[in-house]
């Protein structure tokens, strides 16, 4: 009787663990490398040539709310500028004046962290990351609302315009610093009605851009010496000129809207120091020598509120003459 032939024995050499090592060294190289040269790839289809170029894709990529980009420095003279560290700085001052909106000097507020890196893999592809205050479909809406709002304030003429920007912003909204941290942007402002100057400035350059009339925010110090702090206003151009514009500083807790600091020349509108590039003489010759000739019913209401101001000035001095008077 035959019996069955007992199953060979497979003999296993264990593979050295260096070897292990090694091999899985090499796979993950060539993971990263992949989505290196995946990146790259999908960079080429995002070249920029200039840093304008460069500041108007960024612009775009935050009002499209993508959180990541990459992009393809392509020209010498970009590569020079975006290898300094004056790139991210500059964002902030940049203005698109073709398409507004598209400007760093807004779009730049609507995220509270960037990043511009490099991909190693190749030194002219960098990598742009925003954070944002605001969901998308907020972000959306809130453009469709001051789009349909920059239409119904449109006036017969480009004063008006502004002017109704103006009034419509100072009679919404309340100045409220108590709560900065969650009312800094425009958007923000809008949801809860409370803004600090920056939201004041970003609303007044979002509705005006929708309007296509001129206009730039603008960043630096206000106050007396005592007195001063960081601050954001606006310029704004009317009929081929350009006017300082502070609609915070409009803002009148107890008349509400008046004109004291809207449309000013230089010397006409006291105690704001603008920074950096803003403080360069290019920039500042920009601004009207002249203040811009209001209509007589605006500087009949000027005048009232000066002499309304006085009034009550007059009365809290009298008040307290006779108190000092009875002691």
């Amino acid at each position: 009787m035959n019996s069955a032939k007992p199953p060979a024995i497979m003999m296993h050499r264990s593979i050295p663990q260096h070897i292990i090592y090694t091999i899985t060294l090499i796979i993950l190289l060539f993971a990263v490398n992949l989505i290196s040269i995946t990146s790259h790839a999908d960079s080429m289809d995002n070249p920029v040539k200039s840093i304008d170029e460069l500041y108007t894709a960024m612009s775009r990529q935050i009002l499209a709310h993508k959180t990541k980009e990459s992009y393809y420095i392509a020209s010498d003279e970009l590569l020079q500028v975006v290898s300094s560290k004056n790139t991210w700085n500059g964002f902030g001052y940049h203005y698109n004046p073709s398409t507004p909106l598209f400007s760093g000097c807004y779009t730049a507020r609507q995220s509270f962290d960037g990043n511009i890196s490099w991909f190693t893999t190749n030194n002219r592809t960098i990598s742009v990351s925003f954070n944002y205050y605001v969901p998308k479909d907020t972000m959306n809406a809130y453009f469709e609302e001051m789009k349909s709002l920059a239409s119904e304030l449109k006036g017969e003429n480009d004063f008006e315009s502004v002017k109704n920007v103006h009034d419509y912003i100072i009679n919404r909204v309340e100045y409220d610093y108590s709560s900065a941290g969650k009312n800094y942007t425009d958007i923000e402002g809008f949801r809860e009605n409370r803004m600090v100057c920056q939201g004041y400035s970003m609303a007044t350059f979002v509705l005006l851009s929708y309007m296509n009339i001129p206009c730039r925010m603008v960043t630096g110090e206000a106050g007396d010496d005592k007195d001063k702090g960081p601050h954001a206003w606006n310029i704004v151009q009317i009929d081929g000129k350009w006017y300082n514009y502070d609609a915070t500083w409009d803002d009148s807790e107890e008349y509400g809207a008046h004109y004291t600091f809207f449309l000013k020349s230089n010397e006409d509108f006291p105690m704001h120091y603008p920074e950096g590039l803003y403080a360069n003489s290019d920039f500042t010759q920009m601004i009207s020598t002249e203040s811009y000739n209001m209509p007589q019913n605006i500087n009949d209401k000027m005048v009232l509120w000066i002499l309304a101001a006085l009034a009550i000035l007059v009365i809290i001095t009298f008040k307290t003459s006779g108190k000092r008077g009875q002691q």
